[in-house]
């Protein structure tokens, strides 16, 4: 009888492969995987379906609405070509700033927020400026998820750590902790991003015909519009930013409110979001984040770590530990949300501190770091997923991540044993 947390790796290796192959699309491939969980008793129905409840399709699907919205208006067309302007069109020029950019901002509001407010702007440059989606929104997203991670309030995986190294071994990280390494990993990816990354992408996806994020048409201005709802919108742009930066309401909630007072002042229509909204990314996104749900509560994520445990207990080097951890870590999170992976990942890495009297901090900032630089899968994390509106392919991510992942991989090796000494005082 093999059981369920076997039963759950074998499903999500067969998605992999359906995924990688492109035999069947993205989000039927993603919701086969949920109902296998469900028929084969891994999971319940309500943990395998549990991703179309989550906050965060919500949240993609509102900051779609805006995005159309921003079309609709001439808003997203006057951003895309004051940056353009300020880029001297150059797409390189143009990808650099917005990278440190979307870096600064993510480091004290959420990276998602930070992505989905670039989204549309990403989508006017390519638009009206000549420049290539895929060739900018993978590597801002990514710049934006190490800015994430460089603060305790830049997005929820560090207050999971953190949660987690306070109730197991009664210590904390403070606002900066992960600030030092996470800004040497920053100069390391930009550096590499600008050499050879830049190349690398185009060299992947090529000439391969784009389309509008929002639509498989392209989605134009509305020339009845007229400066009065421009107006408007770029009045409800600022407030969504503000209300982000700020979080005086949740962000899922000022997402969905901007949504609806698009709709109610007229920057876009009902009509509008039925034929514009990319629904395939929607539905895979919310399919990626069952399957996780369904891979931590099958008890797979679990046998997992056993595995890990029983390897690494033959290892004592203390760099050779923590190289393997983090590299556990960073392969975890490749197919489930980071959080999920360092609440697997955690209890492994400190319960091998206390078995080899090794510190405690640099193996939580490690493994907190590692579990947010994934991205060579659109499972990796809901702000990869929400590129896919660039057209991306699954194999995309897997060719164009591998090396930065690796690079940034060798930062946390480099930078936090430099932070914090892995053997105690």
């Amino acid at each position: 009888m093999v059981s369920p947390a076997v039963l759950g790796l074998l499903i999500l290796g067969l998605c992999v492969v359906l995924f990688l192959t492109n035999l069947l699309p993205l989000c039927v491939t993603g919701c086969l995987g949920c109902i296998l969980m469900v028929l084969l008793g891994v999971v319940p129905f309500s943990t395998a379906f549990s991703g179309f409840g989550n906050s965060i399709v919500l949240l993609m699907a509102s900051a779609m609405i805006v995005g159309i919205a921003l079309f609709r208006t001439g808003v997203a067309q006057m951003i895309g070509r004051t940056a353009i302007r300020l880029a001297h069109g150059s797409e390189r020029r143009f990808l650099f700033c917005s990278c440190l950019i979307c870096a600064g901002l993510s480091m004290f509001c959420a990276n998602t927020a930070i992505v989905a407010t670039f989204i549309p702007i990403v989508n006017s440059v390519g638009e009206s400026g000549g420049m290539k989606r895929r060739n900018l929104l993978l590597p801002i997203t990514c710049a934006t998820m190490i800015g994430g991670m460089s603060t305790l309030v830049g997005c929820t995986p560090q207050l999971t750590a953190n949660a987690m190294l306070l109730e197991l071994v009664g210590q904390q990280m403070g606002m900066w902790t992960l600030t030092a390494p996470a800004m040497g990993i920053l100069v390391l990816y930009m550096t590499y991003l600008m050499l050879f990354g830049y190349r690398q992408g185009n060299r992947i996806w090529g000439d391969r015909t784009e389309n509008s994020m929002e639509s498989e048409e392209s989605l134009t201005e509305d020339k009845t519009a007229g400066k009065g709802k421009k107006t408007v919108m770029c009045i409800l742009l600022i407030g969504m930013i503000i209300l982000y930066i700020t979080e005086i309401i949740p962000v899922t909630q000022t997402a969905i409110l901007t949504a609806l007072l698009c709709l109610i002042t007229g920057c876009c229509s009902v009509d509008d979001v039925r034929h514009k909204l990319h629904w395939e990314t929607v539905v895979f996104l919310a399919a990626c984040l069952g399957l996780a749900q369904s891979v931590t509560d099958g008890g797979s994520g679990e046998l997992l770590s056993k595995g890990v445990q029983a390897v690494l207990g033959h290892i004592t080097s203390p760099m050779a530990i923590f190289a393997i951890i983090v590299a556990f870590t960073l392969l975890l999170s490749q197919f489930i949300t980071n959080s999920t992976a360092i609440v697997i990942a955690m209890p492994i890495g400190l319960s091998l501190c206390t078995a080899f009297g090794l510190a405690y901090m640099p193996f939580c900032v490690g493994i907190t770091l590692a579990a947010s630089i994934a991205c060579c899968t659109p499972l990796a994390a809901s702000q990869i997923t929400m590129t896919q509106v660039a057209g991306y392919e699954f194999s995309d991510y897997v060719k164009y991540g591998v090396l930065p992942t690796l690079v940034m991989y060798t930062g946390i090796l480099l930078f936090v044993p430099v932070c914090y000494p892995l053997v105690v005082s």
